[in-house]
């Protein structure tokens, strides 16, 4: 896979940032509207916290999965206020690595799989090393501004 590196100021320049933008340039070319909503979000960061964006929060389901192939990571959106489940949110950035243990360039694919309860999402991955692996989430939800975005930590255990 090929990286576009994209330098312009007030942009974080970290090596999962270039790819973010990399594959966020690339869908744009194709014209997915997904992509270009990451795009702008990277673009101003403060789009990414508009109002009413930080009264919700993602919280893991099961904080501990066993390492190996086919795990199956589920994560719920909640409104901080009330405790309850928020349905409807779109989640359109994912990203599971491990660079809580200093080996970011170590990820995991994230396959999206059909959950039948409203305001949770189901994942798809392969653990294949024990430790600390970090979920990167950002979804847009209905009638709120901006975006919600949530770094979980994930312990994958033999």
């Amino acid at each position: 896979m090929r990286v576009l590196r994209v330098a312009w100021p007030n942009l974080p320049h970290s090596r999962a940032a270039c790819t973010v933008w990399g594959r966020a340039a690339r869908a744009v070319a194709q014209g997915t509207a997904a992509a270009m909503m990451a795009v702008s979000i990277l673009a101003g960061p403060s789009l990414a916290q508009g109002a009413g964006s930080s009264d919700y929060q993602f919280d893991l389901v099961e904080r501990e999965l066993k390492q190996g192939y086919g795990a199956v990571l589920t994560v719920r959106l909640v409104h901080r206020a009330t405790g309850k489940v928020v349905p409807g949110a779109v989640v359109f950035i994912s990203r599971l690595d491990m660079s809580l243990d200093s080996m970011g360039e170590m990820t995991a694919p994230l396959e999206p799989v059909p959950d039948v309860l409203p305001g949770y999402f189901r994942f798809e991955t392969d653990l294949v090393m024990e430790g600390d692996w970090s979920l990167v989430l950002m979804a847009k939800l209905p009638d709120a501004d901006g975006y919600v975005r949530g770094k979980l930590i994930v312990t994958a255990v033999p």
